[in-house]
């Protein structure tokens, strides 16, 4: 009987020796022992509203509202980014639609991409020597960036309106995605 009791209480320190081991090695890997998963990159919705005014080409001493290509500069704010300056330089196409590309500067870097926009009124066209209203919608791309922008890309959508053909008021909404945020190397 003794040896069976015996046995049985050998039997049970090991359970429990085992069962405390089991523990501690779990309680040890979860405190730094397990693997930390690589950081995914960022995706953010962003709206922005932009206010361009058409530029005097260089040469020129004025503005030409139906110039097939040229320059618009002005301010845009960007949620969540903020406020900043933005650039486009456009080109119209043969069938009417106006392709370009486009940079912002924010406080954090800058980002630029391309642009599409179709004329999406039927009203009269405007002539070199009339400024008329006009609307357009279109998709734009992110390509890249610099500071916070850095290997940005992204895509979206666009509508931009002017009651004169030289002072124009854009929307912008999409996805933008950058890298994951290096993290600090433990030494």
């Amino acid at each position: 009987m003794k040896r069976i009791c015996l046995l049985g209480a050998t039997i049970a320190a090991i359970l429990i020796i085992g069962v405390a081991s089991a523990l501690a090695a779990t309680t040890h890997a979860s405190k730094g022992g397990k693997k930390s998963k690589a950081p995914s990159p960022i995706t953010t919705k962003v709206s922005c509203v932009s206010s361009l005014i058409l530029q005097v080409p260089a040469g020129a001493q004025d503005v030409s509202p139906a110039s097939l290509e040229g320059t618009q500069m002005g301010s845009t704010n960007c949620a969540p980014v903020g406020k900043g300056v933005e650039f486009e330089s456009f080109t119209t196409e043969d069938s009417g639609d106006i392709t370009g590309k486009w940079q912002s500067w924010f406080n954090t870097g800058s980002v630029f991409g391309t642009f599409t926009m179709t004329p999406s009124d039927n009203g009269p066209p405007t002539t070199t020597t009339s400024f008329s209203q006009a609307s357009y919608t279109g998709t734009f791309t992110v390509n890249n960036g610099t500071g916070a922008f850095a290997k940005a890309a992204g895509t979206g959508t666009l509508t931009c309106s002017t009651q004169d053909s030289v002072h124009f008021s854009c929307k912008q909404k999409g996805k933008v995605t950058t890298p994951a945020p290096k993290t600090a190397s433990k030494k």
